[in-house]
């Protein structure tokens, strides 16, 4: 994964290091288990103090994204495997009692088999529950699944979740696999998505030019963060960016004069027809596969 650096911009270079690592981790630029350069590396790399390095580092720990290995170095915490084995151990169990019961009532392994096929066949999921906390990124989400689907989706709190009874499809972003697979219903998964890397979603797109006034706006604040972030990074002017949160009123005063809007996929609906607009889809195209594969 590169990392671009940039001593002038308003954002400070500690949460520059902690924007970019933290969405090559959830983006899987960066594997678990990947070690990550060390802090004096790092340092010696940008001419940057190695405390704003170490403060960096320990945010990141401090949020379940890395761990800290004595006398080894800082790697990306790996998924618990405990987890991922009682999860198929219970699968495991609930297919078997399933056939089991079945057989117990007369039905042979393959009118079993035509059965499950011909049911996931003409009854396919038309409808995903999206589990996020933050109201501003759950509406994102929902936004780029119907748009990538064609099915309804709606949204639900974590803390809510387990209030929650419904046939619909979970998805969730992968860095909750842990705490909703302590929480999921009997029977039911939950499709984890990854994170869109911002190489990916950059590719292909022209570089604004040096005269080029730069719009980006979200109702979700970690957006324009994370955006200004890599926009800073990539030499774009501080002058040459305009910061709206569409929460605000009248945030789009002033959007005329600029050449290019950078957006979420919720907020591009406050658009129309406007050919300066960029999408910046937060969910990744393998996962967005997945999603228009499970209805299939």
């Amino acid at each position: 994964m590169k990392i671009w650096l940039s001593k002038n911009s308003e954002v400070s270079v500690r949460e520059q290091l902690v924007a970019q690592i933290s969405l090559g981790i959830v983006s899987r630029d960066l594997c678990a288990g990947e070690r990550l350069p060390s802090m004096r590396e790092l340092a010696r790399r940008f001419e940057i103090h190695p405390n704003t390095v170490s403060a960096a580092y320990r945010e990141l720990a401090e949020s379940n994204l890395v761990e800290f290995k004595k006398g080894s170095g800082v790697y990306v915490r790996e998924k618990t495997p405990a987890a991922t084995e009682e999860s198929s151990t219970e699968l495991d169990g609930l297919i078997a009692r399933f056939v089991c019961e079945a057989r117990g009532r007369g039905y042979s392994v393959d009118e079993i088999k035509a059965g499950l096929k011909n049911w996931l066949r003409e009854k396919p999921l038309k409808h995903f529950l999206v589990v996020e906390s933050d109201a501003d990124l759950r509406k994102i989400l929902i936004e780029e699944i119907t748009q990538a689907t064609g099915c309804q989706a709606s949204g639900v709190s974590f803390e809510d979740f387990t209030k929650t009874e419904t046939a619909a499809q979970i998805v969730a972003m992968a860095n909750e696999t842990a705490g909703i697979n302590e929480i999921l219903p009997p029977g039911k998964t939950c499709i984890y998505l990854r994170a869109n890397s911002v190489a990916d979603s950059l590719d292909g797109e022209p570089r604004p030019s040096g005269e080029d006034l730069i719009a980006v706006a979200s109702h979700w604040a970690r957006f324009l963060t994370w955006a200004k972030t890599y926009l800073l990074a990539a030499r774009i002017e501080p002058d040459a960016l305009v910061m709206r949160d569409a929460g605000e009123l009248d945030w789009k005063k002033g959007l005329s004069k600029a050449s290019l809007i950078i957006c979420d996929s919720a907020t591009a609906k406050e658009f129309t027809d406007d050919e300066r607009v960029r999408v910046f889809r937060l969910i990744a195209d393998v996962s967005l596969d997945e999603l228009r594969q499970s209805i299939k």
